[in-house]
């Protein structure tokens, strides 16, 4: 991941409009990354438009922008659409791309990934939400429109909605990996070196990435019980990532 969507992420986080002070803000860089690189880079967002500059009481904090929210959604679409409520339908792609058009296979596997798309078996993929326009306009710009079948469809067999997403799309171990990231920082509050504290938090940002980057952002209706996506990210706000 760039260092930027690093930083988009750790701004997404806090629910987008609220204001990220600028040291908590740093934690969300990789370990040995410098604050002078970190200063670097956030001004070059800010001049691109990505964060907004807020002073509260003396002290610099960002916000994410408007175009900062529509850049953090060009890279993961799939942010979008995901609180939306499932109307129960799949929508399915299948693709027979000869191995003479690999490149052309390839690709179009990375967007489908990108899209949200979960594998259910060879060049066959599923997902809860409709085909954005971003998807539909890759198709026509790579002249892959006459190779891909789009459906969508009722699941009437392969067990109910949720078993079947769970399958898909991994979802037991990414929930592992959440609660990974809970019990890590729920020790937090032992470590009075700053410097290790900060290691740690950065550490710990890190692995919450690779998390979130993983999951699929389900609609409600086909996560497990006590899905713990939200509690992790509650466990991210309280370490002191963003101020309420």
């Amino acid at each position: 991941m760039k260092l930027r969507d690093r930083l988009l992420w750790g701004l997404a986080v806090s629910g987008g409009s609220r204001a990220c002070y600028k040291d908590k803000l740093f934690l969300w860089t990789p370990l040995k990354y410098s604050k002078k690189k970190y200063r670097d880079l956030s001004n070059r967002m800010y001049r691109d438009g990505f964060i907004q500059k807020v002073i509260i009481n003396g002290q610099m904090n960002f916000r994410l922008t408007g175009a900062g929210r529509k850049e953090l959604f060009r890279l993961y679409p799939v942010l979008e659409v995901g609180e939306e409520k499932w109307d129960g339908f799949w929508r399915v792609i299948i693709f027979d791309i000869p191995e003479s058009k690999r490149s052309s296979r390839d690709s179009l596997r990375k967007e489908i990934i990108k899209q949200g798309f979960g594998r259910l078996q060879d060049s066959t993929y599923i997902s809860p939400y409709e085909f954005s326009k971003s998807f539909m306009n890759f198709l026509q710009v790579k002249g892959l429109a006459g190779s891909v079948l789009l459906m969508e469809a009722k699941q009437k067999h392969l067990g109910n909605p949720k078993m079947l997403a769970s399958k898909v799309w991994g979802l037991k171990e990414i929930e592992k990996e959440y609660q990974v990231v809970i019990e890590k920082l729920s020790t937090r509050f032992g470590i009075s070196d700053k410097r290790k504290r900060e290691e740690f938090l950065k550490k710990i940002y890190s692995e919450f990435l690779k998390v979130v980057v993983k999951d699929p952002f389900l609609p409600e209706e086909l996560l497990p019980s006590g899905w713990e996506a939200d509690r992790a990210k509650k466990f991210v706000l309280r370490a002191g990532v963003v101020r309420e």
